[in-house]
Parts: C-alpha cells; structure tokens; sequence
C-alpha cells in the first residue's frame, strides 16, 4: 500500500460512492456526468491504492465484496452528511435563531445593534435569553452564546468577539481624580459578582495589578448587576472600573469619564460560541459572520471623554 498519501484519492471514492449505490458504472457514469471508461480508470485506481478489490465482477454489474462493503459503510454516511451541509447551504437563511447572551452585553451592546441584522436578514426571527449561568450548547436548545470567558470551552466552537480592558470610570461631577492615589478620597463602587464571576473585575485585583493593591478596600457599595453599578457611577456616588465594552456608551455620551489613563487588559474576552453540527445552518452563519465581520463590535475612541484629554 502506497503509505505516502494519508488518504485515497478523493475523486476516486467519490465515483466508488456512485458506483456502490447503483451497482453499475454506465449509472454511475451518467449521475456524474462522465464516461463510463473514466468511472472504471477511477474503480482501477481506488483498488490500486488500496492494492486490492472492491467489487465482484458479474457481467456489467458490480457488487461490493466484503471489502467493499466495509469501505462504503464509512464513505457513505460521510457522502449524505456532505449532500446535507451542501443543500443547507443553498438555502436562504431564515428561521428563528435562540441566543443565549449575559444581561449587561445584551442591553448595553448587542441591542442597540441588532436592528441592523434583521433589516439585512429580515427572514431570521433572533430570540434573546438572557443567562448570567454557563450554557451548555451540547445539550441545550440554543443555536449560540454570547459569553464572557478565557476560552471556548470543551465541546464548542467559537471565535473572540471582543477584548476587554478594565479601568476606573466616574461621573464628571465627582470632585478631581487625577492620579491612584486620590482614590483614597471616593467612594469604591463595587461589581459584587463581576460578570459569570470573574474576578479581574474586582477592585483588589486591578489595584494589586497596577502596584497599590494598599489602596483596596471593601467598604462602599456593591452591586450584582453591572447595569446598576454604571448607572449608581453615573449618579455620582462613588469609582466604579468601568470594562470598556460594557461603558463604552456612557462615555461616548458623557454620562462617565475616565478620571486618567490607567487600565488593565481582561483576562477573559467576549465570544462568539456554538456547536460544530449547530453552525451548518445557514441563519447561524450569517448571524455569526454579522457579530465578527459587520465592523459593528468595533467601538470608536471619538467621542469618548475623559479627564486627561479634556486638560
């Protein structure tokens, strides 16, 4: 056996394939479109490759021999799944589309936006489920998630959406913080379980990674939803750290400014998760090819206000 090539030549058991359901190369031959004589060249060819015989030889007719049958019980389930995605992917897209997103990306992010994918794909119905919980697409009835994580997690598809980067964020009526230090004098608002738990968004750990992890401290306010905590930093009652994707329409508006440049990259990103068998419909991939490629997760500095830009 030829142990050069990791597999048989491709158009070779495509022909083998049409041969073993119709039993005769002059059928075969014209489903493909070809000469009977090119169908045999490819049959000679797969059984040399192989270096032994697929069918049994009774006057036109061929029949698999066991051989044969054990190749095609592989090769054909493999070919129907091909004709499946093949056909999928002809059809328009349309359907309903059930996506599992976190609260504060969804009302502060994808929302806003989502109008523009129904007015390009005003045949795809999007049902939006909101989920602080992991969703395990595996087994749910989600086509897909938009998650805030460190990786695509076991079983899953997906790609990164957005990379976040944390920093303090205030009203601009709170009295002047130039500097980490001036910290000290405000109120620390704090994001009582970070989105999906995730600690980077806890004030100990930013202040430990920009080297004053003296200034924490747990006194102040909490919060269990990030909404309410930008909107209690918009009332100016206290610093709250701002993830840039999830205050990024506070300050294009004003409503926060970062009171100086200091930030922390996220350990964690926000994806773009599903299933390899989810993702062959048509409507997913156009609603995922929307989320990567429409330039629409893509935030603009212009606009945006912040203390040491206004100086």
């Amino acid at each position: 056996m030829n142990l050069k090539e990791p597999l048989p030549p491709l158009n070779a058991i495509k022909v083998f394939e049409a041969v073993a359901r119709s039993g005769n190369m002059a059928r075969a031959a014209e489903e493909l479109h070809v000469s009977p004589s090119a169908v045999s060249h490819q049959i000679k060819a797969l059984e040399s490759w192989f270096e032994r015989q697929l069918f049994d030889r009774q006057g036109r007719e061929l029949l698999l021999n066991e051989d044969g049958r054990r190749f095609i019980d592989v090769v054909h389930p493999a070919f129907q799944q091909l004709r499946l995605a093949a056909r999928r992917m002809q059809e328009p897209p349309g359907g309903r589309l059930k996506v599992a997103i976190c609260p504060s990306l969804a009302s502060t992010w994808l929302v806003p936006r989502l109008s523009a994918f129904l007015d390009l794909y005003p045949q795809i119905s999007v049902e939006l489920h909101s989920q602080r919980e992991t969703v395990d697409l595996t087994r749910s009835s989600f086509d897909c998630a938009l998650r805030y994580c460190r990786e695509v997690p076991r079983g899953h598809v997906g790609q990164v959406l957005m990379a976040e980067d944390i920093f303090p964020v205030c009203a601009p009526s709170l009295s002047p913080i130039t500097s980490l230090n001036d910290l000290r004098d405000h109120r620390l608002l704090h994001d009582a379980l970070g989105e999906l738990g995730v600690s980077s968004c806890s004030w100990s750990t930013w202040l430990s990674e920009v080297g004053v992890p003296e200034l924490a401290r747990s006194e102040g306010a909490a919060f269990s939803d990030s909404n309410i905590l930008y909107e209690a930093a918009c009332l100016g009652m206290g610093v709250a750290l701002g993830r840039s994707v999830l205050v990024a329409n506070q300050l294009a508006s004003g409503r926060l400014i970062r009171p100086f440049d200091i930030s922390m990259r996220s350990t964690h990103s926000w994806y773009f998760i599903s299933t390899a068998d989810k993702l062959i419909t048509p409507s997913l991939t156009a609603f995922r090819d929307w989320l990567l490629y429409s330039g629409l997760h893509r935030t603009p500095n212009d606009g945006i206000r912040t203390a040491f830009q206004s100086e």
